[in-house]
Parts: C-alpha cells; sequence; structure tokens
C-alpha cells in the first residue's frame, strides 16, 4: 500500500517540478504522456503571456493623453471622438 502511495503522488502533479513525469521509462510501466505535458506546458505558457497583456493593457488604459494633444486646433475630428474630447 505504501508503495502505491508514493507512486501515486510522485506522478500526480505531474509536468510540475518534483513530480515524475511518464515517458515510457520501464517505470511507467510503459506509458508516455509526453503529448498530454507539452499541452500543459503550453496551456500554462500561454496563460503567463495572457496575464502579461493583461497587466499591460490595463496600464495604458490608465495614460491620459498630454494636455497639447487636447489643446491642439490640428487634432482631428477623429482623433477627438477617440479621447472623448
Amino acid at each position: 500500500g505504501m508503495m502505491v502511495l508514493l507512486y501515486g503522488t510522485s506522478i500526480y502533479n505531474a509536468p510540475h517540478a518534483g513530480s515524475l513525469q511518464l515517458k515510457g521509462q520501464w517505470w511507467a510501466l510503459g506509458m508516455n504522456l509526453t503529448r498530454e505535458y507539452e499541452a500543459v506546458e503550453q496551456e500554462l505558457h500561454d496563460a503567463e503571456l495572457h496575464d502579461e497583456w493583461e497587466k499591460k493593457r490595463e496600464q495604458f488604459k490608465m495614460r491620459k493623453p498630454s494636455s497639447m494633444a487636447e489643446r491642439s486646433p490640428h487634432v482631428s475630428i477623429h482623433t477627438q471622438a477617440l479621447h472623448g474630447l
């Protein structure tokens, strides 16, 4: 029973650090989950990129146009509409 507990615990958290990955080794009983691990790693990477993008997007929203641009007589109607002027 203890071997099953240790083995199950060691592969449960794969592909994260500290866990065993089943990639066809003898102790993995021939199970090869390489594609699944790659998919999980890609999803984690995509999530990190998405979070980074959202932070930058929020920072961009918080920026205010310069006062020179607001007062310039050369600002087009379209630009004024975009800035809510």
